[in-house]
């Protein structure tokens, strides 16, 4: 973990709506695809006391604070009535709370459904990013009571990344009950811009009605309209029984698990996990991969196999964990598998954003997603992606737009960008007898955290660069318009980011890529091609290395896919299904 600095930490809160922002300075990450991101470094996990004390620390006090109950018959202590509505409804509304008292401590109610989830019930003893204050929150279906010491308490309300974040503060006597009334302002509608939201992982039992309920109730609160809830196998072995995973899910899979409330659902996949080949998201197939099948799955079979068998039960595939440098080296290649989980924590794992650039630059279509892993991160859906549909959005098409890159990823920014009014996922093609002037337009907004950099990027490169005014870090757009040349096949992505007074990745968001072709031919890079083949030689060595009865057959998987990779050139199809 990088070591927090002494001064106070920085702190957003949003008054009734009207936005309180400071400035941090900040070190802006190389952004050439040459050299290591900042934010390809697999993140530290371990505990670090000082991180976690700057996310525990509330505005206006020196320490962090911890959560606390108050007792019934303490007749010191007061009682707010809460009550959260949001936009222009009457109707109580989920959210996330914090209840900071006059001590600095953090209160919650003592009876609360959605109780299980609040951040002490699910600290994981890691420490995880997003950098920003969360203090220990809780999550409520917009009516709740809690018990608070006398004095002036501060009651903070969010709910996902397109609300403005309110807070109020209250005066509360000994022996008193105050009703408090909040409301969220719905300031960014992205769904005004087709746009989506959706969390691919997360890890809730589904094994009654209640559950069902409960779960909904969350996705309501973190303003997730598509929740996949994932049940997991315990590595090195694999049973595809329900009831032998982990978290679940007894409501049916993929089309047939679907659940709505309002304008929220959740769908049931699996993570398929293994320590030899990685972890891979499955979402959308109808039954589970592998159904009835027990093996030792750190052996047999590859995700090349999961993937294309989670095709056929109608479902598509994403590695998980930014692939965890393993087998995807392989899946992209071959078109098995759909995409990859990159933004996570805060940070792109695995392959980094650096081996996502070298993919693409290799004329594959790869999309990129985030995931929030719930449980184990700071909180649910703090990375979640956005899938623009054109139509009337449902779990299967929202899926499909996911595999296709239709989407950007965010941990809290909301970035627009179109080339040549396409939008990512799409594919402008040129003929050598077109202009190769193309218009670039990126607006980024944020409502929960400040960004303070917009990149365009090109082929793996930065090729435009905004710093952003603290004015507009927060509850504005912030918009950059240029026409670029093109001179040869290439790809555009848009990225923003903001770092913490930690140094820590805050705010972080990258698009999917509008590609580029050129009379007939993509994005090829030779140099990428070879750094890409001496890792999948990496990986054959490692396979080399272990005793297994079906080594051959995986050894012919990553070796026709080394062969393809070294034959590749920018004139095949850019396609990966």
């Amino acid at each position: 973990m990088i070591h927090v600095p002494s001064t106070a930490p920085f702190r957003l809160l949003v008054a009734c709506t009207i936005a309180v922002v400071s400035t941090v300075s900040f070190a802006h990450p190389p952004s050439q695809a040459g050299g290591r991101h900042l934010a390809d470094r697999e993140p530290d996990q371990t505990l670090n006391a000082e991180e976690e004390a700057f996310v525990h620390t509330p505005r206006g006090f020196k320490y962090p604070g911890e959560p606390k109950t108050v007792a019934s018959d303490d007749r010191e202590a007061g009682t707010l009535r809460l009550r959260i509505f949001a936009g222009e409804s009457e109707k109580l509304a989920a959210c996330r709370v914090t209840i900071v008292g006059p001590d600095g401590n953090f209160y919650e109610p003592t009876e609360n459904r959605l109780g299980p989830w609040s951040r002490q019930r699910t600290n994981s003893g890691e420490t995880h990013g997003p950098s920003r204050y969360f203090g220990w929150y809780f999550y409520t279906t917009g009516e709740c009571e809690v018990r608070v010491p006398a004095g002036t308490t501060r009651v903070e309300v969010w709910k996902g990344f397109e609300y403005r974040p309110v807070q109020n503060e209250v005066v509360v006597s000994a022996g008193e009950t105050k009703d408090v009334r909040m409301k969220l302002a719905y300031s960014v509608p992205m769904d005004k811009f087709n746009y989506y939201s959706g969390d691919t992982h997360i890890h809730l039992n589904r094994r009654s009605d209640e559950e069902d309920a409960l779960a909904l109730d969350l996705m309501a609160a973190e303003d997730i309209r598509f929740g996949f809830l994932l049940c997991m196998n315990n590595p090195p072995s694999y049973s595809g029984i329900m009831s032998r995973q982990v978290w679940p899910q007894q409501q049916g899979l993929g089309p047939s698990s679907i659940r709505t409330h309002g304008r929220w659902g959740i769908a049931s996949g699996q993570e398929y996990r293994t320590g030899t080949y990685g972890h891979i998201c499955l979402l959308m197939h109808n039954r589970m991969v592998l159904e009835g099948v027990t093996t030792a799955a750190d052996n047999w079979p590859p995700f090349d196999m999961i993937g294309k068998e989670t095709r056929r039960l109608g479902g598509v595939s994403f590695h998980a964990h930014g692939g965890y440098s393993a087998e995807i080296y392989a899946d992209y290649i071959r078109q098995s598998t759909d995409g990859v989980e990159l933004l996570q924590m805060a940070h792109y794992r695995g392959i980094g954003l650096t081996g996502w650039y070298r993919i693409l630059n290799c004329g594959f279509r790869f999309p990129g997603l985030a995931g929030s892993d719930f449980p184990y991160c700071r909180c649910l859906g703090d990375c979640r992606n956005y899938v623009y549909l054109d139509g009337k959005p449902d779990f299967s098409s929202w899926a499909r737009a996911a595999a296709e890159g239709r989407s950007f990823f965010t941990t809290g920014p909301l970035v627009l960008l179109e080339v040549n009014g396409r939008r990512p996922g799409d594919v402008i093609n040129l003929t050598a007898a077109d202009s190769h002037k193309l218009n670039v337009r990126v607006r980024v907004r944020s409502e929960v955290a400040p960004f303070q950099r917009v990149d365009v990027v090109m082929g793996g490169k930065t090729v435009h660069s905004s710093s952003v005014p603290a004015e507009e870090a927060l509850g504005r757009w912030h918009e950059t318009e240029f026409d670029i040349d093109i001179s040869e096949p290439t790809w555009i992505a848009a990225r923003t980011f903001g770092i913490s007074q930690t140094g820590r990745p805050d705010a972080e968001a990258h698009t999917n890529p509008v590609y580029v072709n050129l009379a007939g031919q993509h994005r090829f890079d030779t140099k990428d091609r070879d750094w890409l083949v001496r890792k999948l030689d990496g990986r054959i060595k490692v396979l080399r290395g272990r005793k297994f009865q079906e080594k051959e057959d995986v050894l012919k998987v990553f070796e026709a896919a080394r062969q393809e990779l070294m034959e590749r050139s920018s004139t095949r199809p850019n396609s990966n299904k």
